[in-house]
């Protein structure tokens, strides 16, 4: 038997982090949570996660320099899913420029949020027709601070 993965879960509403810890739990992942950007980036530093699902709009640091982090202490290879109720284009382009791989915006279903989770775990097949895409221009982009 292989160990669950593990989901870093940053968002700063409680009842709606506790209900996607139930969510993610139920599917088998091991869930660390944290309730503000310095908190994400300190379990970051303590133990990178597998997955990332991280709220863009954070106290403390935001959501975009906690995916930063995410990717430099991973090499890259680890999967960072950003939610925000922030929807315009810029705020969705800057959440891939910081190293987001999948952008979902609030509000979601549970349902989009496991199929996003989902299609970002590296242990499970994905079918090529829905593999998220970082767009083109921002691949490999990077910013020094937010």
């Amino acid at each position: 038997m292989t160990a669950p993965l593990t989901v870093l879960l940053a968002e700063d509403d409680a009842d709606l982090r506790d209900a996607l810890e139930f969510a993610l739990a139920r599917q088998g992942y091991e869930v660390v949570t944290a309730a503000d950007g310095d908190r994400a980036n300190l379990s970051v530093l303590t133990a990178v996660p597998d997955l990332a699902v991280v709220e863009m709009m954070l106290p403390g640091s935001s959501g975009f320099t906690v995916a930063q982090l995410i990717k430099e202490r991973s090499g890259g290879r680890v999967p960072v899913l950003m939610m925000s109720g922030n929807t315009t284009p810029a705020h969705r382009d800057y959440a891939y420029a910081s190293g987001a791989d999948l952008f979902l915006p609030k509000p979601f279903t549970f349902t989009a949020l496991l199929d996003a989770v989902r299609s970002l775990d590296p242990t499970l097949p994905t079918p090529a027709a829905t593999i998220p895409s970082r767009p083109a221009r921002f691949a490999g982009a990077a910013f020094a601070s937010v």
